[in-house]
């Protein structure tokens, strides 16, 4: 199977919505996917926020998986809110492939700002990635696990008392020696990813693949089984697509805040994977 086509699968299953008990609608927490060429020492990989509550506290513990174990996580730099608050650390155990972020806003003193970005995707935060001389091809996927001491991925609320689990995107780091957009292969079958971002406000990217040309729709529909609007309607050589929808139904009205179905349709074969949009 082509390598694209693996990094493409792995990237939809490794998008992990944590168990939600979330006071409003749901937050987020977006890992990035970057792409480094062959030679690069190091890379940086961001981390976006996404929130409608007030966080004052986050407990992020992140795994990686390098089959050679030569591209690992090198630590993180705090941007925007998280810049302001009185601790953030961040901690590595290479032995297990493990990261460990936590950040409080106030310990005491004068206050600083909670994390409350208003649905808007917000940057939170870089972590560095090494990559070794000896290091090989490969995908690396980054994704949240359970610490044994801290537990999941957790936002706690200013009042202190109220924690939750947001949504997860996990990400990745592809080392080769061309971009990810540079591969000749064809596809070997249909596939459609997981929009990105999702959450997502006010615009998101959906990519699939088709192993061969003929007539393909990329359609858009509401809860209720309504069509909002068709993306793209034409004859398509096989390859790699994206198309990228903007929160407007066929009128160019803004649609509102709530789940959508995303649909392909080659003729023979029909898949549809679902959406959330926030405002």
């Amino acid at each position: 199977m082509p390598r694209v086509i693996i990094i493409l699968l792995l990237m939809a299953i490794l998008i992990v919505p944590v168990s939600a008990q979330d006071p409003g609608l749901p937050d987020s927490l977006i890992i990035d996917m970057v792409a480094a060429e062959m030679g690069a020492p190091s890379i940086m990989l961001p981390v976006y926020v996404v929130t409608d509550d007030p966080v004052a506290e986050i407990i992020l513990p992140l795994q990686w998986e390098s089959f050679d174990n030569q591209i690992n996580l090198a630590g993180a730099y705090y941007f925007n809110t998280l810049l302001e608050w009185d601790e953030t650390s961040d901690t590595v155990n290479l032995a297990f492939s493990q990261m460990l972020v936590r950040g409080i806003n106030d310990t005491g003193g004068d206050p600083n700002p909670v994390l409350d970005t208003d649905y808007q995707r917000e940057l939170a935060m870089f972590i560095r990635i090494v990559i070794h001389d000896e290091a090989g091809e490969q995908f690396v996927p980054i994704y949240n696990y359970i610490d044994e001491t801290w537990g999941h991925v957790q936002f706690v609320l200013d009042n202190g008392e109220t924690s939750f689990d947001p949504i997860v995107v996990a990400g990745g780091v592809l080392y080769q020696a061309v971009g990810i957009d540079e591969y000749d292969n064809l596809p070997a079958e249909i596939s459609l990813n997981q929009n990105y971002p999702n959450p997502f406000n006010p615009d998101t990217e959906i990519s699939f693949a088709i192993p061969k040309s003929g007539q393909v729709s990329l359609e858009i529909y509401d809860i209720l089984g309504r069509r909002i609007t068709t993306l793209l309607s034409d004859n398509l050589e096989a390859g790699y697509y994206s198309a990228r929808w903007n929160g407007t139904d066929e009128s160019g009205n803004t649609v509102s805040t709530g789940m959508y179905f995303y649909t392909l349709n080659t003729g023979d074969t029909r898949i549809s994977k679902k959406m959330l949009l926030l405002k």
